[in-house]
């Protein structure tokens, strides 16, 4: 999830590393209201968007993401090139979503995670989680129509 959101593998690492901190100092902490791996997935979650506020701030121009994709040695090169162009894209328009809407849509689609405990994760009302999947599914539809079909 984290590096959906980042969109670059040592920043995710990093952040990674940092939620665990988290978790661990404040495990005593948990209530135990929702479950465990919701709390988690909320302090990934704020991490991320506090880390997503301070690059913003730091780092006003550049590309926000790490567009190498990996790929098996045994694969064609044609079809390496042609994955990570795609990657690419998805990275870019991924990275052109506000947080809000790049953690509905990792949540929800990658994570899959059920819409319900995505907004218990996010701290929002259900139908404001589908109105952001769906605000997102909408600007990744314009932003890669030609490579959805």
């Amino acid at each position: 999830m984290i590096h959906a959101m980042v969109l670059n593998h040592a920043d995710a690492d990093d952040l990674t590393q940092e939620v665990f901190v988290r978790m661990a100092r404040g495990l005593a902490s948990f209530r135990a209201k929702s479950k465990f791996s919701t709390w988690l997935y909320a302090i990934a979650l704020n991490t991320t968007r506090s880390f997503l506020v301070r690059r913003v701030r730091t780092q006003p121009t550049g590309e926000p993401f790490d567009s190498t994709v990996s790929a098996p040695g045994h694969a064609r090169p044609d079809r390496m090139m042609m994955a990570s162009e795609l990657d690419g894209r998805i990275s870019a328009a991924l990275a052109s979503l506000s947080p809000s809407l790049r953690a509905a849509i990792t949540l929800t689609v990658l994570e899959e995670f059920d819409v319900a405990e995505a907004a218990r994760i996010e701290g929002c009302r259900t139908a404001t989680m589908y109105w952001r999947v769906h605000q997102a599914r909408k600007k990744l539809k314009v932003l890669l129509g030609p490579d959805l079909t």
